[in-house]
């Protein structure tokens, strides 16, 4: 604290004492008037404050309301297009699984983030106005679970970071320039589709050693099913096995494809990995075990427990914890260009023996104890 001296007289102070006398300043009537000292101003608890102790008073508010305003920053939304109904037992698992996987990275639900979710009801021709809706909202993130999702919402937005839950094939389809270095607003995981098709389809030979005439189900609007296709058709070629093909772009051809099948008489569907699909597991999988055809595929667990007969897919909890841990990344500040697509490490085998019973079958031992589940 500066102390006052003694020695030069201030227009501030009616005068100094110096050498035990009072000596008057020269000071101009505007220094005397400014001399005049300030009423004190009353305070809340009774009593007054001093000016000083209110000049204090008002900084400390000036300074704490900054503060006041960084702490109530609000939480990032992170928005969701999914491609099947908001009920369907795919729809339920992805949100099942990104509400355990976001925490579990240190995430804090409306302190860090809000998830808010648009589904397009297995019907890819609303995506276009689903991605024009979320994006008006301001995303920090959106989380994609298909191709068609992911492209868009990146025709309308190069900038708002996209992150994939676990798309086939996301250099194919143009998404990303590599694994390594994206390049652009996507990145996430992806699923390898494109390995798993045949593994799974080599099990599914073991568990029904006689196979020969195969249904496989695929999404036209997929772009990475064509190939998909070709593939498949290439190893029932070398494998002596016969490949009918049918098409679901949407619900209302459901009806048709399952006529188309029932005609070919099948041993097996084969339905071919796409989000759309997968949200209408229960009734594919239903309606083919009324023709008394086993499904199988390449999705998550409740498509197992929903009948297929053979489910060889990615572990999906693993998965979603990549998705949550780059979404901490992109909140923090990273850009998708910089953050390489993971693929799945784990993979898990499920084998339905209710519906092996249900259809004849008699799975063998050494393809059970392959399996990671086993319902009975």
């Amino acid at each position: 604290m500066r102390r006052r001296s003694d020695k030069f007289p201030s227009p501030l102070w009616g005068g100094v004492r110096g050498g035990g006398r009072e000596v008057q300043s020269q000071a101009s009537p505007l220094a005397r008037h400014r001399a005049t000292p300030l009423p004190a101003l009353p305070h809340k608890g009774g009593g007054y404050i001093r000016r000083r102790e209110f000049i204090a008073l008002c900084g400390g508010v000036a300074i704490g309301w900054p503060l006041t305003a960084r702490a109530q920053k609000p939480p990032a939304l992170i928005a969701l297009l999914g491609s099947g109904a908001s009920d369907a037992p795919a729809s339920l698992r992805i949100m099942t699984e990104l509400k355990s996987a976001l925490p579990a990275a240190g995430l804090v639900e409306r302190r860090d983030y809000v998830l808010k979710a648009w589904w397009a009801n297995s019907d890819s021709s609303r995506f276009p106005a689903l991605a024009e809706t979320l994006l008006a909202e301001h995303p920090a993130a959106v989380v994609v679970s298909t191709i068609l999702a992911a492209k868009a919402v990146q025709a309308r937005s190069r900038s708002v970071p996209i992150v994939m839950t676990g798309l086939n094939d996301p250099i194919g389809a143009g998404l990303v320039a590599s694994l390594a270095h994206p390049g652009g607003n996507i990145t996430g995981v992806a699923n390898m589709a494109e390995d798993v098709l045949l593994k799974t389809f080599e099990i599914a030979r073991a568990v029904m050693p006689r196979l020969h005439n195969v249904a496989a189900m695929s999404n036209p609007t997929n772009p990475s099913h064509r190939s998909m296709l070709d593939s498949l058709q290439r190893y029932a070629a070398t494998a002596g096995l016969s490949i009918t093909t049918v098409e679901v772009a949407a619900p209302a051809d459901l009806d048709a494809a399952i006529a188309g099948i029932a005609r070919a008489r099948p041993e097996a569907l084969f339905v071919l990995t796409d989000s759309s699909l997968a949200a209408l597991s229960d009734m594919i999988v239903s309606r083919a075990l009324s023709l008394g055809v086993a499904t199988i595929g390449s999705f998550s667990p409740d498509f197992a427990r929903a009948g297929a007969l053979v489910t060889y897919t990615r572990d999906y909890s693993e998965a979603f914890r990549s998705v949550a841990g780059l979404l901490k990344k992109i909140l923090a500040g990273a850009s998708p260009a910089d953050l390489p697509v993971e693929e799945p490490t784990k993979f898990v085998l499920y084998i339905n023996l209710k519906t092996a019973k249900m259809l004849g079958l008699a799975v063998p031992a050494s393809v059970q104890l392959l399996a990671d589940e086993v319902i009975e």
